[in-house]
């Protein structure tokens, strides 16, 4: 498994203008839900429920990002 890499992150979000963007974070990607584990070559690591890893996610493609309380915050369509 990938180590977390703060700089990497921060770095793409800083790229993808996703300032809000948690480590830890619900999302739901085409449907799917699962949380951010870190980054993945520029795009989100996403762990999918029931999956033991992450998978590579780009950023603006069918994402819904939540907050702590699981309220949409930002949603990215295609």
């Amino acid at each position: 498994m990938a180590r977390f890499n703060k700089q990497m992150f921060e770095y793409m979000k800083e790229q993808r203008g996703l300032n809000f963007l948690k480590r830890n974070m619900a999302v739901e990607v085409d449907g799917k839900k699962g949380i951010v584990t870190g980054d993945y070559n520029g795009n989100l690591a996403v762990r999918f429920e029931g999956n033991k890893h992450s998978d590579n996610c780009h950023p603006h493609w069918k994402v819904k990002y939540f907050d702590e309380r699981r309220e949409l915050i930002k949603e990215y369509r295609d």
